[in-house]
């Protein structure tokens, strides 16, 4: 993990490692002591020099382990990989929601925010008509009522064709639907769908045929997982 790190500042010894997210290699939770270790190396003076407020860890959501995390006091910036505010739908979207509510998610990230005194970070793959709704904006205004909160929004990369990404329009307005109910957001912007490497199609090329651009491609909806 910290070698990947290394490899960039000797690959582009002119553009600085500023910030580290733990994100697209595998649930973070699930490699808890080596991930932790790796972000302690990155952050030390002698390792990789990154603040330790710059190092971000990306769950879809363990409980015990945002539990032990919290308990654990670490200075590392946590964010739930949410995308929806409903157990049904988020069931389907990302399979480990089927394990933890979504209610004992955001109890969670909420004692988080509490111990560490900072805002609830959320991380959400904006879909056409599945997660773009005023509905979707009015429950995670119920959870996190009193609590401040940023939804990192991206659009949704998938070759298939399955999931759409939000128009204009439709984006707009669920955006005017969290400023509306207090729920901050920064829209993030994904390079590389021209390849194939945007957030969310890394996996396109191994689940399908023999290119990343022939008819036998599938990928599950980008996640960042």
């Amino acid at each position: 993990i910290v070698e990947q790190v290394l490899t960039v500042r000797r690959e582009a010894p002119d553009r600085p490692v500023t910030s580290v997210v733990f994100q697209g290699q595998g649930e973070p939770f699930q490699n808890y002591d080596n991930v932790i270790r790796a972000a302690q190396i990155l952050q030390h003076p002698c390792g990789g020099r990154v603040r330790g407020q710059n190092i971000t860890l990306s769950t879809v959501g363990i409980l015990p382990m945002i539990e032990r995390y919290t308990a654990e006091g670490h200075v590392f910036r946590l964010i739930l990989s949410l995308t929806s505010a409903f157990d049904a739908k988020r069931a389907r979207l990302l399979p480990a929601g089927r394990r933890y509510a979504v209610r004992d998610l955001a109890a969670a990230m909420r004692r988080h925010a509490s111990a560490r005194g900072e805002r609830v970070n959320l991380a959400w793959v904006l879909m056409s008509g599945i997660n773009s709704g005023v509905d979707e904006a009015e429950e995670l205004a119920r959870l996190f009522r009193g609590v401040p909160v940023r939804l990192s929004i991206i659009d949704v990369n998938d070759p298939t064709g399955r999931f759409r990404r939000a128009g204009e329009e439709e984006r707009s307005a669920f955006l005017s639907a969290l400023g509306a109910r207090g729920i901050g957001f920064v829209r993030r912007y994904s390079g590389g769908p021209d390849i194939h490497a945007a957030c969310g199609m890394l996996g396109s090329r191994a689940r399908g045929g023999e290119t990343v651009d022939g008819p036998g491609v599938t990928a599950a909806p980008a996640s960042c997982k």
